[in-house]
């Protein structure tokens, strides 16, 4: 039976095909594969005075009974009586997550909920000070990244981050008049399915991809930007693979700078360090360059290299690793491995009574790993290309405490979920850049490119230490990092915003 625009809703149903769409968010969601199940939360969407259905988020690597999740049409409820639209804000976005252009609109701010306007028709409508009073043509948006697998818990917040920005853009109207659809699939770290992704992102649409989560598969992902020229903007940052190429557009500072940063805070942490040591996965490039660079990064900590040990990030036990760097009298030791592993090699060495001073970056400590009560006694120091998630001392982090709070007040932050909301605000940036024709007429990869291409020491409101785009050329950004800690208290930013830079 057909439902009227005021009563359709979307329903998260068990047990057979699902098939939702995210009101006010403009978000479509497809996942595929199984991981580690963690805990299920809401996005509870509300822009603009009306109130969307709240439909469960996925955890990482989590996907619904039935398969993978589908595009429905979805409508939004009107207000209820006496309600006013949020002030300041310029109108709340639903859309056809099954089709782009095919003309739904949001309702008009101070007009009937049921008065609207062709998404792809006419130029929006605008008021005296540029803002819109009606939605143009929804721009499609795609992610892919690891929410299953070997890394899935370690990088699957990237979605949430990401869900939480198209939240808040949407309930202000969209990207200049544009409300946003995020399509986010799961790649599972495989470089087939990374290709495989991006193809069918393109086929639906795709004007961008945005804060794609690739530690392992970097890589692939690049080789689909430069054969398609088609812009990565924002995610991750793991691979140094994020500052080679021209078609891929970081939204923090170099990832070496963050490798280095956690081993120089851990050596000023520990009294009369010497050593260092560095324990790596097997499973990623990444890992392999950490450890070619290690001797540079362990000079530039003041630390000679004592032993460096190649791992598994499948391995139950590293029991055989610790007692070889405790042999080897390691003071500060780095790990170059996923969330999970970084947990059990803890446990492995607290066994033996080995206590090293620990370091590694900051993605990987997700909630379940700041949990851990061997690490935070054992005090681990973490570096992060983007400022740290608890900060609100500049204006990017409160918005992005404001939002969390009103779209995702059950989501427990970390770095991940900054790098997801931080990609979506470089978007964004970019996008202001080109703002006028954004506005009137529709958005293409060449405009947005042409903004990317704008953007110069962008600190994205406090969130960067500033990321300059040539075109032709790979992103240039300082070598700096922001310093995060985890021990008793969680995980904390002792320096608050507050960068150190690395000497060049």
């Amino acid at each position: 039976m057909k439902r009227s625009p005021a009563r359709r809703r979307t329903f998260f149903s068990r047990g057979q095909r699902v098939a939702t769409a995210w009101a006010t968010l403009g978000l479509v969601v497809l996942t595929a594969g199984c991981g580690t199940q963690l805990e299920e939360e809401r996005l509870a969407a509300v822009g603009n005075g009306y109130s969307a259905q709240v439909v469960p988020t996925l955890a990482p690597g989590q996907v619904p009974a039935g398969g993978e999740m589908t595009p429905a049409d979805s409508g939004l409820a009107p207000p209820p009586p006496g309600t006013a639209p949020d002030s300041g804000s310029t109108g709340a976005v639903a859309s056809r997550a099954s089709g782009v252009g095919t003309g739904t609109a949001a309702p008009v701010p101070g007009g009937s909920p049921g008065r609207t306007k062709p998404a792809g028709g006419a130029p929006a409508a605008q008021t005296a000070g540029g803002g819109c009073t009606e939605p143009r043509k929804p721009l499609v948006i795609g992610q892919t990244l690891a929410t299953s697998g070997l890394i899935g818990s370690t990088t699957g917040y990237l979605r949430q981050g990401m869900q939480m920005w198209a939240a808040a853009v949407n309930a202000a109207g969209g990207v200049q008049c544009h409300p946003v659809q995020v399509i986010s699939l799961d790649d599972g770290s495989d470089s087939a399915r990374v290709a495989s992704n991006w193809n069918t992102l393109k086929a639906r649409g795709m004007v961008a991809m945005v804060g794609a989560g690739e530690p392992i598969t970097m890589g692939a992902l690049r080789a689909q930007a430069e054969r398609d020229k088609i812009p990565v903007i924002g995610g991750d940052l793991v691979d140094t693979a994020w500052f080679e190429s021209e078609w891929v557009f970081p939204q923090g500072a170099p990832t070496a700078a963050s490798y280095d940063g956690s081993l120089v805070e851990a050596a000023r942490a520990r009294t009369g360090a010497k050593t260092a040591g560095l324990i790596y996965c097997v499973e990623a490039s990444i890992c392999t360059a950490i450890k070619g660079n290690f001797p540079r990064s362990a000079e530039t900590a003041g630390l000679g290299v004592g032993l460096m040990k190649a791992v598994s990030l499948t391995q139950s036990d590293f029991t055989a690793e610790c007692q070889a760097m405790k042999d080897a009298k390691v003071d500060v030791l780095w790990l170059a491995l996923d969330g999970s592993g970084v947990t059990r090699l803890g446990r492995s060495c607290d066994r033996l009574g080995y206590k090293p001073q620990l370091a590694t970056m900051a993605l990987a400590v997700p909630p379940a790993v700041a949990e851990d009560q061997v690490l935070r006694k054992a005090t681990v120091y973490l570096a992060s290309p983007t400022v740290p998630y608890s900060t609100t001392d500049t204006a990017g982090t409160a918005e992005f405490h404001a939002a969390a709070k009103r779209f995702a007040p059950s989501l427990k932050l970390d770095q991940s979920v900054m790098q997801g909301w931080s990609a979506g605000k470089l978007f964004e940036a970019a996008m202001a850049k080109v703002g006028d024709r954004a506005r009137t007429g529709d958005v293409t990869t060449a405009l947005i490119l042409e903004g990317l291409w704008q953007l110069k020491s962008e600190k994205l409101g406090g969130l960067s230490p500033g990321v300059t785009f040539v075109k032709g050329k790979p992103a240039s950004a300082p070598p700096c990092y922001y310093v995060l800690l985890l021990n008793a208290n969680g995980v904390t930013a002792p320096l608050g915003s507050k960068l150190r830079c690395l000497k060049q």
